[in-house]
């Protein structure tokens, strides 16, 4: 199961999507605002900063922010929302089991940071206890399976998903997993930023241990044992550029098989603690994303004595649970996660971190209420059209596609006359019915919370896949493409301006929230899209020509990407954002078209002194307006899977014949690639 996201966030323990007060802009109601252009700048020469050379200069990172953009004006709406939700909640008595008094009490505790000071650390004390109890590895996998039906325990990953070669089968996927820090490089690499960065998770490590309870000497020991164990489970892991690969990550297996795999791990005691002790759910397989990942574990299991074992857990449980504890644990935890990896200087309010850990335990519920007040149907009508005619324009230029043989064409028009769009929020709700929250414990409703959310989703484990599930709560600014559905999902968090405005003409929306819809319809078609079918089927429907004239494309696209030059000497990884490129090219191009199917028979008026066109490609740019500390970039480039803002308007315009035309370019212009280097795929 595969699902593509039209953004990436990182979000770490002790960092968020949302991290300040709204910063002021000159004219947050417009999607294009004149007054953040430089109009000094050739449009031809660096369209971003024409787009965009005032707003850079003018705004500041806040600094509870690692970055700053013209996202952040939406989410900061959405959380004024929320807050206001979340406080009538916890202010009024509501029936018990009720969606408003989980709501309202989980936010109510949360909030109560003066119970969670004299608490400290003593919300561990009985998880902890279980750790210490601990004698011998079928203990220790217990206890391990514990922390996994709360989605703890670190290590692997568990859940249920599609097959990606069955898409009518829920069936049970494992990943690697397991590590503190965000990526395996971090680990492996021995360069001087990469040096630093280990040093200082060593010193949060340690710190952790000596705040409960070690003594200095002890905690190092600790951290040292600790640092070479996670090293280990860094070299077996696959790297992110590797994990794009459908076909790398798919290794269906028998139950059997997998307990081959890892005779060293009693999966009996796993099943049974994470309900899963009906076996026949296995029947249709089980997926191992990264078999020698889970053979190392193996073999780690016989190796490593039970006390680093137990140090492990201990980490991981302390580690998850930094911000639900007092702030001396929260802080050592933001220290690390935040400030170092990111750059950003100051925690979040309380009040949105409050919202945060209500979303995290209960996000569809929050959702729920929501869009109550946000969401209007209008937004989705104009939203669906919108769909059509990108739809429509994605479909006449693969019929006139000159390098795609009639074959493949015909294959992918009936994937694309398949896709199934989902816009504001589901039509059928989860149900938290079965969940209690009290006034009691905070630490143990998050806990509880946490393992509802995952009995939920391994529940699905053979059982018909529900259609109408959403994989993104309402209110969440962003939308995604999932493959095993062949789907589209735009909440309603996102139909909001800077990205929807239903007041603004065709041009300015195409150019923001239909180049979003653009963006996620080409994701069925990137180089990861692409293999997969109508029905959601890993399966290969291409002639072997056309993949190699898909992939000779593609391999130019990384070409370009790899050639930006980010900071210092970072360039962007056009491997690892091979996917999102292709998604970012293809989806302005059919946006663009779609575009020019709503002015057909209409008189082209000028706005603020721009073409229709041109206010496309400017609305496009200034959605992608962003400011970042060097810290967050470098995270971002390692880790993430989209290019910066930057490039992701200056890399697919480039590419663009229209956007010449629309500016008056010239072929040699800086903006203006010439013929030969042009990269056209969809």
């Amino acid at each position: 199961m595969r699902i593509l996201l039209l953004t990436f966030i990182i979000v770490s323990l002790s960092s968020s999507i949302i991290k300040s007060q709204v910063q002021p802009e000159n004219n947050p109601g417009k999607i294009i605002n004149p007054e953040n252009m430089d109009l000094s700048v050739n449009p031809n020469y660096d369209f971003y900063e024409y787009s965009n050379g005032e707003w850079l200069k003018k705004n500041l990172i806040p600094p509870d922010y690692g970055s700053w953009g013209s996202w952040n004006e939406i989410i900061e709406r959405n959380k004024i929302v929320l807050k206001k939700i979340l406080e009538d909640a916890s202010a009024k008595k509501f029936p018990p089991g009720s969606n408003l008094q989980k709501l309202g009490d989980l936010y109510f505790l949360a909030m109560d940071t003066v119970e969670i000071e004299k608490l400290s650390s003593l919300p561990l004390k009985k998880y902890m206890n279980m750790i210490d109890d601990v004698q011998n590895k079928n203990d220790l996998i217990k206890v391990f399976s514990v922390m996994k039906s709360y989605r703890g325990g670190g290590l692997f990953n568990m859940w249920a998903g599609q097959d990606d070669k069955n898409s009518k089968n829920v069936i049970l996927q494992f990943s690697q997993g397991g590590l503190g820090m965000p990526d395996r490089d971090y680990y492996l690499k021995n360069d001087e930023k990469s040096e630093t960065i280990k040093s200082k998770y060593y010193d949060f490590m340690k710190k952790m241990f000596e705040l409960m309870g070690n003594e200095n000497s002890t905690a190092a020991k600790i951290s040292d044992d600790l640092m070479s164990f996670e090293t280990k489970l860094a070299y077996a892991s696959m790297s992110r550029t590797e994990m794009r690969e459908a076909e790398a990550t798919y290794h269906l297996m028998s139950l059997n098989e997998v307990k081959l795999l890892m005779p060293e791990f009693n999966f009996d005691l796993l099943f049974k603690e994470t309900g899963l002790e009906d076996q026949h759910r296995f029947d249709n397989g089980i997926n191992i994303g990264q078999p020698e990942f889970f053979k190392e574990i193996n073999r780690m299991l016989a190796d490593i004595n039970i006390e680093t074992w137990k140090n492990y857990l201990k980490w991981n449980l302390v580690r998850n649970a930094a911000n639900f504890l007092s702030t001396e644990f929260s802080n050592e935890s933001f220290n690390f996660y935040s400030k170092i990896l990111r750059g950003t200087e100051q925690k979040l309010p309380r009040w949105k971190e409050s919202i945060n850990f209500v979303e995290q335990a209960m996000g569809e519920l929050l959702g729920r209420e929501f869009v109550k007040i946000k969401f209007k149907p209008e937004a989705k009508d104009r939203a669906l059209e919108m769909v059509a005619n990108i739809k429509e324009a994605f479909g006449e230029r693969l019929k006139n596609n000159e390098w795609m043989s009639d074959e493949t064409k015909k294959q992918a028009l009936k994937k694309l006359g398949s896709f199934n769009v989902k816009i504001g929020y589901t039509d059928k709700w989860k149900d938290y019915s079965g969940l209690v929250i009290d006034r009691k414990s905070f630490y143990e409703n998050m806990l509880e919370a946490s393992k509802y959310n995952m009995k939920l989703n391994l529940d699905k484990i053979g059982k018909p896949v529900d259609y109408t599930e959403w994989g993104m709560n309402p209110q969440t600014v962003n939308a995604y493409y999932n493959a095993s559905k062949n789907e589209i999902v735009f909440p309603a968090g996102i139909m909001q301006i800077p990205f929807f405005d239903p007041d603004a003409d065709d041009a300015v929306n195409y150019g923001s929230i239909g180049a979003v819809i653009g963006h996620e319809i080409t994701h069925g078609f990137d180089d990861q899209g692409r293999k997969y079918d109508a029905e959601g089927n890993m399966k290969d429907w291409w002639t072997k020509e056309d993949a190699s004239k898909f992939t000779e494309r593609a391999d130019k696209l990384v070409k370009q990407y790899n050639e930006f030059l980010v900071v210092d000497d970072l360039h962007v990884n056009g491997q690892l954002t091979l996917g999102e490129n292709i998604a970012d090219l293809g989806g302005i191009i059919i946006a663009y078209y779609g575009l020019q199917k709503t002015l057909e028979g209409k008189e082209k008026q000028l706005i603020d002194g721009f073409t229709p066109e041109q206010r496309f490609f400017l609305s496009y740019s200034q959605l992608w307006k962003v400011k970042s500390r060097p810290e967050a970039i470098r995270l971002q480039i390692k880790t993430d899977p989209h290019s910066p803002g930057k490039f992701r308007v200056i890399g697919p315009i480039s590419n663009l014949i229209e956007f010449m035309k629309a500016f008056n370019g010239n072929p040699g212009d800086p903006m203006i690639r010439s013929e030969k280097e042009r990269v056209v795929i969809w």
